[in-house]
């Protein structure tokens, strides 16, 4: 449980280093390197993203079983599955770098419309790093996935950590003496190989972690493929949902289109970051509640309760972006990625249901229900890949987000309000009725702050924007406590503030 509890703590610790990193770094290495080199960088950034498709969902299935054996002590069976699974991604390598020499041969066919011949080459040497990379990546991912079975949870996030400081301080370094994109790739396959030997290294010195490769049974093979398999078509969808565009864009319009495009995600990765954080929490509560009979009341108070959570975070950071989205965009990366503004809005509002209900998704996992949701979103996902070619051709940035929005609005909120209450039996109804109520307090705190920008009409800088940031957090509290909370509610929360007072008091008196 210590291991658990440390690692939790670095999670959200990693959390806010991205984000700080993110708002730090991004902008000068959009100066350093311009928008269209940007634009660049993060184009083959999606394309490495791709790559990660061929892991198949076998990372999770090696954590899965290697737990599950390690449960027995069976030392022989986690053996023969330790080699079981480096074999298999072995053969994942060699597919990666046949993968890599076809896209090497045809990027001129790909990109030749939208990018210049300079621009060709530095693509097709960056995906030469990236192929190399990749294919390395792949067998030494199998010792990541060992070290979480063994929860080894701090180690691993404390490789990340330190993975989050020491690259862009490295691209930095290199950007200061002239590099480019190329280098920027470069580094960052350097960085991806370098940790994963270090933590193949700790599992063979320390774990002690021993294979051997004498064949498994037909029946534990097909029980670990058919458990890949919906991961497999999850990461899909993922990729579909928030990587294609940037492809397409790319592809039909250039470099440029594809930074702006990218800090948008950025900015939606967070908010992403933000929600699970919160659901993550409940999710060991969530999955003993699930196996007992009589469930379903416990479960639906949770999951009201959780998504009530969610919301007021979500819908804090997304109001004060809507507030002060533009000036935080501008005064962060520029004025020509202020499209970024109406690209987030337009992404967050669907999604932000979805992000508030993701406690529904440990419920489908514990019931071994969450085959429809994968097989419903990998359509969904297929219908918005068709539908954003020509609305890209036609509206561009726009289009693309649009047609995302509204992907999310009918799979992963309509469809699945009505799966969620008819299957499930969660309290829809009564959780739309707690939302809803809670919004009144979110619009008329929102509102208000607008109204007195637009009255005062303030010079926005950094200490003024954070200034406004906490009046309206101000606000929004004063108006969730009055119209947003019922009068038992109100009652329970002055007398838990009284609570928490009356401790810190006692202990002051204490130490005195």
């Amino acid at each position: 449980m210590k291991e658990i509890r440390n690692g939790a703590i670095l999670s959200y610790l990693s959390i806010f280093l991205t984000f700080f990193v993110s708002i730090v770094y991004t902008p000068i290495m959009i100066q350093m390197l311009g928008q269209e080199e940007y634009g660049l960088y993060a184009l083959m950034m999606v394309l490495v993203g791709y790559f990660s498709i061929l892991d198949l969902g076998f990372g999770n299935a090696i954590v899965r079983y290697i737990s599950r054996n390690r449960a027995t002590g069976d030392k022989v069976m986690e053996a023969a599955l330790n080699g079981f699974f480096l074999k298999l991604f072995i053969a994942i390598g060699f597919i990666a770098l046949g993968i890599g020499f076809i896209l090497y041969t045809q990027m001129d066919m790909i990109f030749g419309s939208s990018l210049t011949i300079e621009q060709l080459n530095k693509t097709k040497m960056m995906l030469i790093f990236m192929t190399i990379s990749m294919a390395l990546q792949f067998p030494l991912s199998v010792f990541t996935s060992i070290l979480q079975a063994y929860e080894k949870f701090v180690f691993i996030k404390f490789i990340s950590l330190s993975q989050a400081i020491l690259q862009p301080l490295t691209m930095l370094f290199f950007l200061l003496n002239g590099a480019d994109s190329v280098a920027m790739i470069g580094i960052v396959a350097f960085y991806n190989v370098l940790f994963l030997m270090i933590e193949a290294f700790i599992c063979m010195k320390i774990l002690d972690i021993s294979f051997t490769f004498r064949r498994n049974s037909g029946i534990l093979k097909k029980e670990i493929f058919v458990f890949a398999f919906f991961i497999f078509v999850t990461v899909i969808v993922d990729k579909i949902y928030w990587q294609t565009d940037q492809m397409l864009l790319g592809i039909i319009k250039g470099t440029t289109d594809v930074a702006v495009y990218a800090i948008a995600m950025q900015i939606v990765m967070i908010f992403m970051s933000l929600a699970l954080a919160i659901s993550n929490l409940f999710l060991p509560r969530m999955s003993i509640w699930v196996t007992e009979e009589d469930s379903v009341s416990q479960i639906n108070q949770l999951f009201i309760k959780v998504g009530s959570i969610q919301f007021l975070i979500i819908s804090y950071v997304l109001g004060g972006f809507f507030l002060f989205g533009r000036e935080f965009i501008a005064m962060w990366v520029g004025q020509e990625f202020l499209d970024v503004y109406k690209i987030v809005l337009i992404i967050m509002l669907p999604f932000t249901i979805d992000l508030i209900q993701n406690l529904g998704l440990s419920v489908l996992k514990a019931k071994n229900l969450f085959k429809f949701r994968t097989l419903l979103l990998i359509s969904i996902a297929l219908v918005n890949l068709v539908l954003s070619i020509p609305a890209i051709q036609f509206f561009g940035l726009m289009g693309a987000a649009i047609i995302t929005a509204f992907s999310l609005l009918i799979g992963n909120v309509i469809i699945m309000n009505v799966y969620y209450y008819k299957k499930l039996q969660l309290d829809i109804k009564g959780f739309w009725a707690r939302i809803i109520r809670l919004l009144v307090g979110v619009s008329l705190a929102t509102a208000t702050m607008k109204l007195i920008v637009n009255i005062f009409n303030p010079k926005i800088s950094w200490v003024s924007l954070v200034g406004f940031i906490l009046l309206y957090g101000l606000f929004l509290g004063i108006s969730i406590v009055q119209f947003g909370l019922s009068g038992n509610q109100r009652k329970i929360g002055i007398l838990m503030v009284k609570k928490l007072y009356s401790n810190i008091l006692n202990k002051r008196i204490e130490q005195e």
